[in-house]
C-alpha cells in the first residue's frame, strides 16, 4: 500500500527549491552581520529574501524552458559544458532583475562605471548559488538516467536469456520425442504386452517433457524418477544388453536441477553408446555433492570418435546451463579407460 506520507517529486522538488534558495538568506545575513558590518540590519535581510526569491522564480523558469530531459540524453561532456552556461545565464539574469528597478530609480546611475563593476561582481556572487543548484539539479538527473538505463539494460538481457532458454527447451522436445519413439518402434508388432508397457511409459515422459518448461528447475529426485522410466522403456528395448546402476546420494535429492539435463545425458550415452555396441553396455548415473557444487555423472560403454561434435541435445544442455549458472557451472565430456565415456555436470548448490 503506498505510504500517503511520502512526498510527491513535485513536492520534493519545491522543498528543495525553498530550502535551497533560502540559503542565501542564511550565509549572507551571518557573512554581512558578523563580518562585514558587525550589525545586524533589517534593510540587508529583506534585500536578501529578496535575493533568494528572484534566485527560486528565475531558476525555475529557466529550468522550465531551458532544460529540458533531452539535455540529459546527450554525452556528459555536452551535459556540463550546457550547466556551464546555464550557470552563468541564470546568474546575469537574477542580476539583471536585482539591478531592473534602478531603471526607473535612477537610470543615469547604471551609466557609470562603478554600477558595471558592481554589477558583475553581483552576478559572480550570484553564480555561487546557482551553480550549486546547476550541479545538484544536473547529478541528480544524470544519475537518475544512468538508473534508467541500467534497468532497461537488465529488463533486455533477462528478456533475452527467457527467450533463449525457451527456444532451448522446444529445441529440445522434438530431439526427445524423436529418440523416446525410436525406443519402441520395433516392439509393436513383436511383442504387444512389453509395447503396451513401453507406451505407458512413454505417455509418463511426454507429460513430463510438456510441464518441465514451466519450471526452470526441478529437484534431482524429480529428474532422477523420470530417468529410470526412460531407462526402463529402453530396456525393454535392449534386453539384458542394457545394464543400468544408479546411485544417488541422499543430500542430493532436493537439491535442484535444470529439467531434463539428466534424461538428456541418459539419451546421449543410448543413442552414441549402447546401440553402437553389439553385445551391449552399462549405463551408471551418480548424483553428489562436492564441496558447495552439485555433481551429476553419466558413465557409458563406449568410446568418443575422433571430431566428435556436440548434438542438439548436448548443445542446448550446455547453453542452458551458461544461462542458469553462469559462470559458476561446467559440463565435461571424456573418454576414460576400459571403452567408457563420462559426462559430468557441475553447479552451485540450491538453497
Amino acid at each position: 500500500m503506498r505510504n500517503r506520507s511520502a512526498l510527491s517529486k513535485t513536492q520534493l522538488y519545491w522543498l528543495l527549491q525553498i530550502l535551497g534558495w533560502s540559503s542565501i538568506v542564511f550565509v549572507e545575513t551571518i557573512n554581512y552581520t558578523f563580518f562585514i558590518h558587525g550589525v545586524f540590519e533589517w534593510d540587508f535581510f529583506k534585500q536578501f529574501v529578496f535575493y533568494s526569491l528572484v534566485g527560486l522564480f528565475v531558476s525555475h523558469g529557466y529550468k522550465s524552458v531551458f532544460i529540458q530531459q533531452k539535455v540529459f540524453e546527450r554525452s556528459l561532456s555536452r551535459i556540463w559544458i550546457k550547466a556551464f552556461f546555464d550557470t552563468l545565464i541564470i546568474a546575469l539574469l537574477m542580476a539583471f532583475l536585482l539591478y531592473f528597478p534602478y531603471v526607473f530609480i535612477d537610470f543615469n546611475a547604471l551609466k557609470t562605471k562603478q554600477t558595471l563593476i558592481s554589477f558583475f561582481g553581483q552576478v559572480m556572487n550570484l553564480g555561487r548559488y546557482v551553480l550549486v543548484w546547476i550541479i545538484i539539479y544536473y547529478l541528480y538527473h544524470i544519475l537518475k538516467r544512468n538508473s534508467e538505463i541500467s534497468e532497461q539494460k537488465l529488463m533486455l538481457e533477462n528478456v533475452a536469456k527467457s527467450a533463449e532458454l525457451e527456444l532451448l527447451k522446444i529445441q529440445l522436445n522434438p530431439h526427445f520425442l524423436f529418440n523416446a519413439l525410436n525406443s519402441i518402434k520395433a516392439l509393436v508388432l513383436i511383442d504387444q504386452e512389453k509395447s503396451r508397457d513401453a507406451i505407458i511409459k512413454l505417455s509418463e515422459l511426454l507429460r513430463f517433457s510438456l510441464n518441465y518448461e514451466k519450471a526452470p528447475l526441478i529437484t534431482v529426485n524429480d529428474e532422477i524418477n523420470e530417468v529410470i522410466k526412460y531407462l526402463e522403456l529402453e530396456k525393454i528395448r535392449f534386453g539384458k544388453r542394457l545394464e543400468v546402476e544408479i546411485l544417488v546420494q541422499e543430500e542430493t535429492l532436493q537439491q535442484k536441477v535444470p529439467p531434463a539435463m539428466v534424461l538428456t545425458l541418459a539419451e546421449n550415452a543410448i543413442k552414441h553408446g549402447i546401440t553402437k555396441l553389439p553385445e551391449g553396455g552399462k549405463i551408471k548415473i551418480e548424483s553428489k555433492i562436492k564441496g558447495q557444487k552439485v555433481c551429476l555423472e553419466v558413465v557409458n560403454s563406449g568410446q568418443l570418435e575422433e571430431g566428435f561434435n556436440l548434438g542438439i541435445g548436448l548443445n542446448n544442455l550446455q547453453k542452458r546451463l551458461q544461462n542458469i549458472f553462469p559462470e559458476t557451472s561446467a559440463f565435461y565430456l571424456d573418454n576414460l579407460g576400459n571403452q567408457l565415456v563420462k559426462a559430468t555436470i557441475t553447479y552451485p548448490m540450491t538453497r
